[in-house]
């Protein structure tokens, strides 16, 4: 009885648990606007065709959403452009080099950085980071005022720190009852 336990137990938590294993949780940040203004968020991604790059979009970018599942995306805000907020609805286009410390796709060998937010929007804020808009880092733009603050520093990545769920260690007390069960009644 002990030994169906057990082995029910440990198919019904791998099941749980599988689903999100490739999953990977990233946090970006990007300095040097005017005034010490950032640029910080994260995304969650899954590298669905086992690429190595992370490559989503709009359509207007021949790109598409399949490989991220969340993003977040924050301005702190500086005397030329106020602070704002962007969410996965918002982004525009994203590439990213799993394992590299920096955004972008590294096309000949230096770091071409793509990262756009709200840019087919007509109202609200930009963001866009790459050597392609400008030979600059990064740039923000508030439509309404028409003004734009730039940094030209790079976007740089680093993994999220991933959490022992609580339920792992439970699931490891289960099992080191079970184990002293058996070992009592041998």
């Amino acid at each position: 009885m002990i030994t169906k336990s057990l082995k029910l137990a440990l198919a019904a938590t791998t099941a749980l648990l599988a689903p999100g294993a490739n999953a990977a949780v990233y946090n970006f940040v990007q300095t040097g606007f005017d005034d010490g203004a950032t640029i910080s968020g994260s995304f969650t991604v899954n590298d669905v065709n086992n690429s190595g790059q992370i490559n989503v979009g709009s359509a207007n970018f021949g790109m598409n959403f399949n490989e991220i599942s969340a993003f977040s995306l924050s301005f702190s805000g500086n005397s030329i452009v106020a602070a704002f907020t962007h969410n996965l609805a918002d982004l525009s286009a994203m590439v990213y080099n799993l394992g590299s410390p920096y955004l972008g796709d590294e096309i000949y060998g230096a770091q071409q950085e793509l990262i756009a937010t709200n840019y087919f929007g007509t109202t609200g804020f930009d963001y866009y980071s790459g050597m392609g808009f400008g030979g600059f880092g990064g740039a923000v733009f508030d439509k309404a005022a028409n003004a734009t603050s730039y940094s030209y520093e790079l976007v740089s990545v680093t993994p999220a720190a991933v959490p022992v769920p609580g339920a792992v260690w439970l699931f490891g007390s289960v099992l080191a009852g079970f184990v002293g069960m058996k070992k009592r009644k041998a």
